[in-house]
């Protein structure tokens, strides 16, 4: 296997990793609407997400990811509120 063979395998395998996590990260987007609705609560958060931003970016090894980074959190942020979106539409049709 050439070099970049490997690293495009490295990079199938990381994107595999990557997608189970974005599967639990969704599932648990749907549950945190259900207890927003059960609670009265608003889907959007900006404190939660700049906290959530603020501790990814702090995480960072590479300074230089940090605007990629804040794209790819507020791209998540931004299909979270979707699926939760999602999830107080049915529930207030069968209201």
């Amino acid at each position: 296997m050439d070099e970049l063979e490997e690293l495009r395998a490295r990079i199938d395998e990381i994107d595999a990793k990557l997608v189970e996590l974005f599967e639990k990260r969704m599932e648990i987007s749907h549950k945190i609407a259900l207890y927003k609705i059960a609670n009265d609560m608003p889907i959007t958060n900006d404190e939660r997400e700049k906290e959530v931003l603020n501790k990814n970016i702090a995480r960072l090894k590479d300074r230089g990811f940090e605007p990629k980074l804040v794209e790819f959190f507020s791209m998540l942020f931004k299909l979270s509120k979707e699926v939760q979106n999602e999830e107080f539409k049915k529930q207030t049709k069968y209201q």
